[in-house]
């Protein structure tokens, strides 16, 4: 079986319904004035360190360490958007000072929660999303922080089923636009996390080695929708062959990579 749209075919993935999607996410204060932090799934791994002045984000630097299309490397100059950003505690507001479609998803995404991370009394962050792959529809998107479990969704088609609270929001599909109306400091902060994790899960069911290796422009993702898949970039975006990584059964391998530079120090 395969999904067809354009010119971009994808043969379904047999081992799909066998594994597990993860994510890992790390936020740490290595100075005063400084948040370093990384994240790693099955297509990404990207690490930011971002400096502020108490009040504003003065200085970001970024490293595409693994990615998808041969694009996205260029985003880490595109993220230069968010310096003069307002600190905040809410991962919603660095959107309004910079266009997070104009930069990559994933990156932009890690900046605003370096941000929100300033305001940390806990040196240290990490967050950690378990999905499996879905059977019959019906999955359970897991996260947790540090050592505990923070947030579980039961999933029907991606509709949340659990906990009442989020009972019957699809969770691609106007899902940011409820949670903001309705959830605010951490409780936000954990949505918007398990809910990216889910969008990028659902990858998983495709069989990337038969989809064809670009131009990006040919995908059926909506233009403009992130930094590769901008006119301009999607039309000489091309696939990197090999960047997936399948952290089912090795959860310990996600960010061996990654050595924040206070990571030696107390």
């Amino acid at each position: 079986m395969s999904n067809t749209a354009g010119g971009y075919t994808a043969a379904l993935d047999p081992r799909y319904g066998s594994g597990c999607y993860r994510r890992t996410i790390v936020l740490r204060q290595s100075g005063p004035s400084r948040v370093e932090a990384a994240v790693e799934d099955d297509p990404h791994a990207f690490a930011i360190t971002l400096e502020h002045d108490g009040e504003r984000v003065t200085a970001v630097s970024a490293e595409a360490h693994r990615y998808p299309l041969t694009t996205c490397n260029g985003a880490t100059a595109a993220l230069q958007s968010v310096v003069g950003a307002p600190l905040s505690a809410s991962i919603v507001e660095l959107k309004r000072h910079a266009d997070a479609r104009r930069n990559c998803t994933h990156l932009f995404d890690l900046a605003a929660l370096a941000i929100a991370h300033v305001f940390r009394a806990a040196r240290e962050c990490v967050y950690r999303i378990e999905i499996p792959d879905e059977i019959d529809g019906l999955t359970e998107a897991r996260l947790d922080r540090d050592n505990g479990r923070v947030l579980t969704w039961s999933l029907r088609h991606g509709v949340i089923t659990e906990p009442a609270r989020y009972a019957g929001q699809r969770v691609l599909g106007g899902f940011t636009s409820w949670a903001v109306a309705n959830l605010a400091g951490e409780e936000l902060e954990f949505a918007l996390v398990l809910q990216r994790g889910y969008f990028v899960a659902l990858s998983r069911i495709y069989d990337m080695a038969s989809v064809s290796m670009g131009p990006a422009s040919e995908d059926p993702m909506p233009s403009g929708i992130c930094f590769s898949y901008s006119p301009g970039q999607a039309e000489h975006a091309w696939r990197v062959p090999g960047s997936r990584r399948d952290f089912s059964d090795t959860p310990e391998q996600m960010l061996r990579w990654y050595t924040p530079s206070g990571a030696g120090s107390s």
